[in-house]
């Protein structure tokens, strides 16, 4: 691992909450995956079997975060409801990124009437609020887990062409650019060469910010009852389903609430660690401060046996 590896290792570790939001959205990450690759084994209780009997129970060793009013586990709920809260979160923010790096660098590279074409789409699309036009594409196309990721991919992939096109297009003024165009370099050697190592880092820390606000959009349509299919466990769906019981039972409410939460905190905080990490802005920074402080310990005089400076010579 080179030096400068070393270091920007170093500083995503020594900010907590970095490191906060690292711990979190691994852990998370990897409880869904577990939950997806074992096919729902991972709870503890059926999240779909009711148990009246045991309704609305505090949380207690048998049942960690209590009983709804159905007497289903909500341990084994918000479990069962991570593969699909962090799979679209995640499938949305990806494939909005890859549609906005193709199109953005088209736009940025050739300008002229294609850019005009495809800002002029972006602006239509960013006219509207992004839940606006989630809630009415997903009432439309009807309750599946297809159908929500759709409607969420539509109205989210603008942003990031504007934020793609706007990084290409300072890359293009450049003069090493220059000098490979009129060596006759192809489009795809100028993209791969000099074009995407200078978006990616930018898209890489606004895509994983991002992905806490399409898992807080995903549980606003879920809470609003659209998209999501009645028969799946989903994290907005379950608040809005025991809302009536938050002055009697407030744990029903807070805790998949609060899930929601620690998880967009955790995506927020490593999105900005990445930030300080990767933003070429604050790079040269970072790393001549890190240099400063190696010959600061480095320039220390060692001491010798009487306490003293050891003599030099």
């Amino acid at each position: 691992m080179s030096t400068e590896s070393k270091r920007l290792r170093r500083l995503l570790m020594s900010n907590p909450l970095s490191m906060f939001g690292l711990v979190t959205v691994t852990v998370f990450v990897v409880l869904a995956l577990l939950e997806a690759i074992t096919f729902g084994r991972l709870t503890p209780y059926n999240p779909y079997a009711p148990d009246f009997q045991a309704a609305n129970l505090p949380p207690s060793l048998a049942h960690l975060f209590g009983t709804d009013f159905e007497g289903a586990d909500i341990f084994s709920q918000v479990i069962a409801a991570l593969p699909v809260d962090v799979g679209i979160s995640i499938a949305v923010v990806v494939v909005s990124a890859v549609i906005g790096i193709v199109l953005g660098t088209l736009a940025g590279y050739f300008r002229g009437a294609f850019d005009e074409v495809i800002m002029r789409l972006t602006d239509m699309f960013l006219a509207f609020p992004q839940i606006i036009m989630s809630l009415a594409i997903a009432a439309t196309l009807g309750r599946s887990l297809l159908n929500v990721t759709l409607s969420l991919i539509v109205v989210w992939w603008p942003s990031y062409v504007r934020l793609v096109r706007g990084a290409v297009l300072a890359v293009a003024a450049e003069d090493y650019v220059s000098v490979s165009k009129s060596l006759n370099s192809s489009f795809f050697y100028i993209v791969r060469k000099d074009a995407l190592p200078n978006v990616l880092p930018s898209i890489l820390v606004y895509a994983t910010t991002d992905i806490g606000s399409a898992l807080l959009t995903l549980s606003t349509l879920g809470y609003l009852n659209v998209g999501i299919p009645a028969e799946l466990p989903e994290l907005g769906k379950m608040v809005s389903s025991v809302t009536y019981n938050l002055y009697l039972y407030p744990t029903q409410v807070v805790i998949p609430a609060l899930v929601v939460m620690i998880m967009v905190a955790g995506f927020s905080f490593l999105g900005e660690g990445l930030r300080e990490s990767l933003d070429v802005k604050l790079r040269p920074h970072i790393l001549l401060k890190g240099r400063a402080l190696e010959k600061l310990v480095g320039a220390q005089p060692k001491r010798g046996k009487g306490g003293g400076p050891t003599p030099v010579g």
